[in-house]
């Protein structure tokens, strides 16, 4: 599969804040982008393996110079062709103004979108079969099971004489 194009909406939008940073390079710095785009905030790159190859991923990265290029690297061997989108800025204040920024233009990976929709995903595999629709009303369950009541049981009596201990000492 080719690599993704930042002009169009991933599948799955992850957003990794590098190891080093403090809670506020997400918190502050980055509220208004979490709350316009909603990446999953991750913290290793591992978890982006396991999104199956049918889907188009994104990560974000927040990060520093010394730290940007390892990133890469590493989400390169993970997943060759996700978009690796990083925000690199040595200074908070400017890390707070580039994602600002993006999140006020509507541009989630730093240029203008070409369409406004996620490719369409994938029909999901479903564990359990669910409901089995009846003939005379597909899509409807129309019977409800009776609820049986418990067996009844003889009374219950005290062991006499006990077995001993119950700690086994």
């Amino acid at each position: 599969m080719a690599g993704m194009l930042p002009n169009f909406l991933p599948n799955y939008h992850f957003m990794l804040i590098a190891p080093g940073l403090g809670a506020e390079w997400l918190f502050d710095a980055g509220r208004a982008y979490w709350e316009r785009f909603h990446p999953t905030v991750i913290t290793d790159l591992r978890l982006v393996a396991l999104v199956p190859r049918n889907f188009t991923v994104a990560v974000t990265v927040v990060a520093r110079r010394d730290t940007v290029t390892q990133i890469g690297v590493d989400l390169a061997r993970i997943r060759g062709d996700a978009l690796f989108d990083p925000v690199v800025y040595d200074y908070f204040d400017d890390t707070r103004l580039a994602l600002n920024g993006r999140a006020e233009l509507e541009q989630p990976f730093g240029v203008p979108l070409a369409t406004p929709q996620a490719a369409p995903l994938p029909t999901p595999i479903t564990p359990s079969p669910g409901p089995i629709p009846s003939e005379e009303a597909p899509g409807f369950i129309t019977q409800t099971p009776t609820p049986t009541p418990p067996p009844t049981d003889p009374p219950q009596t005290p062991v006499s004489p006990t077995p001993g201990a119950l700690s086994g000492g």
